[in-house]
């Protein structure tokens, strides 16, 4: 999977350990749902061993963070030779029946909680006892090591897409962890890393200088891009919101899933994308939120953070971050259910049209011949300014059944980390026909996130009323044309 022993972080996977504290915490997290009435014997040991005998696939899984001394590189990771996988690997389950808001409950509490740092910075829960004969598994891993993207690649390793794979789990293959480094050899690997690092920019001139046509006009598109993330957000911070206040220690979780076909229905009357139709009713539901918290929309637009994989197709089995961000502004007062979509729509076309992601792409990559301790502080810095208001992720999954030891997977909501002076996050997942919706907010800020989950669904049902009058209308239209006349009669 990409993940030896010794890899360096990158400058932006170190940047979320720099811009975590007590409050801001950068773990992602996933709940997984499961059918369970196909397997009423379900066994948390045979689940332990299914675990064991994949974390081969999955070698960060078994690392840890090592540091240079005082600060000299980011950390490297290494094989942890403690690792004990019954410490990752946790057991737990409601009081039969448990409803979905006691999981909810229980799940924020356990998102609220830091990873240790001095261990592999992933953690599951099996959770039974969920009423409808589900049970679920609640995941964990620190943003330094994973994003969305590769994160639903990690998730379907444990997976399964036939309920009889994992049937006859085989036994783990051997592994003995490599010995650590020493003080020393992390200082005089992070010295000769830091002296190396610049051959890239005469490398990339050299390049430059053998093709220059191409580089020319790739250069010229990545400019573009960076002119246009500095210009439409550094001059024009987003605006005051009650979104956005400094977070507590404690989270609250919030799931709602939609069928996939609703959401293409809309966009094929209207050509746009799903991901218009999500951003339109994402800003629907947050409007409707906000108002029913007493707070005057009226002529209110707030920034969204969008994050945009930069992941090529052969990247997709790599764990690390590889993703830019892009800002998005949406109308949070009433308006007419297409016309937002119309909005959003434009505006992530004039995004994509301007290179956006391209140049903040390329702004993340400028920070690796930073120092460590210059680069920290301008994580911290980047985190505080008053870039966007609140986050909305958009993740695609595989469109096909998945599987735990024969139960079907029916939800994978996700949990996204809450940056400082945000108190309200959006993250959503498609797998298996389904967007799954997971709310993030902070404890006392909000806490009746759960209400957002009902205005989500009241947005998208305004904007399919409106889909299917506009198709009534359109086919009413076809039969009332006149017929053509003859070429002759058209001449006369």
């Amino acid at each position: 999977m990409g993940a030896g022993h010794g890899d360096r972080l990158t400058s932006l996977d170190a940047s979320f350990l720099h811009m975590e504290t007590s409050t801001v915490h950068m773990h992602v997290g996933g709940l997984f749902l499961f059918d369970g009435r196909d397997v009423p014997d379900f066994d948390f040991g045979q689940f332990l061993r299914l675990v064991r005998s994949r974390l081969h696939l999955v070698p960060r899984y078994r690392q840890k963070l090592a540091y240079a001394p005082v600060n000299l590189h980011n950390p490297i990771w290494i094989d942890d030779s403690s690792f004990d996988l019954s410490f990752h690997v946790r057991h737990a389950a409601l009081p039969v029946p448990g409803t979905m808001a006691q999981l909810m409950e229980y799940s924020a509490r356990i998102l609220s909680r830091q990873l240790d740092r001095n261990r592999p910075l992933w953690e599951l829960y099996v959770i039974e006892g969920i009423e409808g004969d589900r049970f679920a598994i609640l995941g964990k891993n620190h943003h330094a090591m994973i994003d969305g993207v590769a994160g639903i690649d990690i998730a379907t390793v444990m997976l399964d897409v036939s309920p009889d794979s994992a049937t006859d789990v085989p036994a783990p293959e051997p592994w003995s962890p490599a010995p650590p480094p020493a003080d020393f050899e992390l200082a005089w690997d992070a010295v000769k890393d830091l002296v190396t690092a610049p051959r890239g920019i005469v490398d990339a001139s050299r390049r430059l200088a053998a093709a220059p046509g191409a580089a020319a006009a790739k250069a010229l598109r990545v400019g573009r891009g960076v002119v246009g993330v500095l210009s439409s957000n550094l001059p024009r911070p987003a605006p005051h919101s009650p979104l956005n206040r400094a977070p507590g220690q404690h989270r609250r979780f919030a799931v709602q899933r939609m069928a996939l076909e609703r959401m293409k229905a809309v966009k094929n009357t209207y050509d746009t994308t799903v991901n218009d139709v999500v951003l339109a009713i994402t800003a629907d539901a947050t409007g409707r939120f906000l108002r029913s918290r007493g707070t005057d929309t009226e002529g209110l637009w707030l920034k969204a953070m969008v994050p945009v994989s930069v992941r090529v197709d052969d990247q997709r089995a790599e764990l690390g971050n590889k993703v830019a961000s892009v800002f998005v502004s949406l109308p949070m007062f009433e308006m007419d259910a297409v016309e937002r979509l119309r909005v959003c729509s434009e505006a992530m076309g004039e995004v994509k049209q301007n290179q956006h992601a391209v140049g903040a792409d390329f702004l993340i990559g400028l920070t690796q011949f930073a120092p460590p301790t210059i680069h920290a502080a301008a994580s911290r810095l980047a985190a505080r300014a008053r870039l966007f208001n609140f986050l909305v992720t958009n993740v695609p999954g595989p469109q096909i059944p998945i599987y735990c030891l024969g139960a079907r997977l029916v939800g994978a909501f996700p949990f996204t980390p809450l940056a400082p002076n945000h108190t309200y996050a959006v993250g959503i997942v498609s797998i298996d026909g389904w967007l799954n919706f997971g709310f993030t907010a902070d404890w006392d800020t909000l806490p009746d996130i759960e209400n957002a989950t009902g205005f989500l669904i009241d947005a998208m049902q305004e904007l399919e009323r409106s889909a299917e009058a506009a198709d009534t209308h359109s086919q009413l239209a076809r039969r009332r044309d006149p017929v053509e006349p003859p070429s002759e009669l058209r001449k006369a």
